[in-house]
């Protein structure tokens, strides 16, 4: 835990510059954001520069894909933006340290949009899994392209004049997920009112808490918090693109179990930090902003309801029990670009 500090006005110290490749102010959705400090040398330089490209190529259709849906919503008033690592990856300026590997496209949209997010993609291509609505009580949806095959892992039933599949094995590899109105994960991170901040993704803040609410965090999940650190400008308010940590510390101030989980996942970042292949002005500018999301959660004061669940403490649940989903691992090649371990295995 860092020394506790006073709310500064710049993630770097009261009186600090922020370090070369710093933001010097918020950007806003969509507009040029500041470059990065270039690395001393190229980040993937022990990776083959075939296995980079397609990766790229790979992400950079998904991310295609999950704008077209997006751009189609807008055109109709139907919200939903990107959340999971494509949305860090949105925000990212070093798309060389950004990369991993992504299994598929995850949105948040509106629950009372339902009906027209089921419109909206049909009109894009898309079928429903109606199981995914039926067995998360409306909370979640899930959409595929059609298959060849897709009688042999689903079967059919008939809404609206239509059939439509109930897909109750794996889902296929290309399927969208849309959570509707917050994440349900470890924790419930509600986003209703705060998915029109940005025009194609979920906020900075609510990315990283959605990332550190997690109880069993991944080195996917650490990448993912590191790269909005290393990347994204730091700001006290919500404005287009910025990482709020008013936000973060007053949200976990009004959460118990989600303030002890995100507290734990910081310190596991920076336990982490010099595992990865940055630059000095990065690690410092990484390590600051962690240790100031810990000083400002600290400072924040605590709901009644906040105080009255930590008398009780541990002795009780204090998160969802989340079922694992399985998928893909990480990209052990990817692993390498950002990493000293994986580059000195000369992966």
């Amino acid at each position: 835990m860092p020394e506790t500090l006073t709310h500064p006005t710049s993630p770097y110290g009261a009186s600090a510059e922020p370090p070369s490749g710093a933001a010097a102010g918020p950007p806003s959705d969509g507009a040029a954001r500041p470059a990065a400090e270039p690395p001393a040398a190229p980040r993937h330089r022990h990776l083959a520069e075939s296995a980079l490209a397609g990766a790229k190529t790979r992400h950079e259709r998904m991310m295609d894909e999950a704008r077209r849906i997006i751009d189609a919503g807008n055109d109709r008033d139907v919200v939903v933006r990107l959340t999971g690592g494509l949305a860090v990856r949105h925000y990212a300026i070093d798309l060389d340290f950004a990369e991993r590997d992504y299994s598929d496209i995850d949105l948040v949209g509106l629950r009372r949009q339902a009906g027209e997010l089921h419109d909206l993609f049909a009109d894009v291509g898309y079928l429903e899994n109606l199981y995914v609505a039926q067995a998360t009580g409306n909370g979640q949806r899930q959409f595929f392209k059609p298959a060849d095959q897709l009688e042999s892992r689903a079967h059919f039933t008939k809404r609206g004049g239509r059939y439509l599949p109930v897909v109750t094995s794996v889902p296929p590899a290309d399927h969208i997920d849309v959570f509707l109105d917050a994440m349900r994960m470890d924790h419930v991170i509600e986003m209703r009112e705060r998915l029109t901040l940005n025009t194609y993704a979920i906020s900075p803040a609510d990315l990283f808490l959605s990332k550190l609410q997690i109880f069993y965090l991944n080195e996917k999940d650490v990448h993912d918090v590191i790269t909005l650190c290393k990347d994204v400008y730091v700001d006290f308010e919500d404005r287009p693109g910025v990482l709020n940590l008013r936000y973060v510390a007053e949200t976990c101030a009004d959460d118990w179990g989600l303030y002890i989980d995100v507290m734990s996942n910081v310190d596991s970042a920076l336990e982490r930090l010099d595992q990865y292949d940055l630059t000095v002005n990065e690690f410092t500018r990484v390590r600051r902003t962690l240790e100031l999301a810990q000083a400002m959660m600290t400072d924040e004061a605590k709901s009644l309801r906040w105080r009255l669940r930590a008398r009780v403490g541990k002795r009780l649940a204090w998160r969802r029990e989340v079922e694992d989903t399985g998928g893909r691992g990480p990209d052990e090649a990817l692993v390498a670009v950002r990493t000293k371990a994986g580059r000195a295995a000369g992966a």
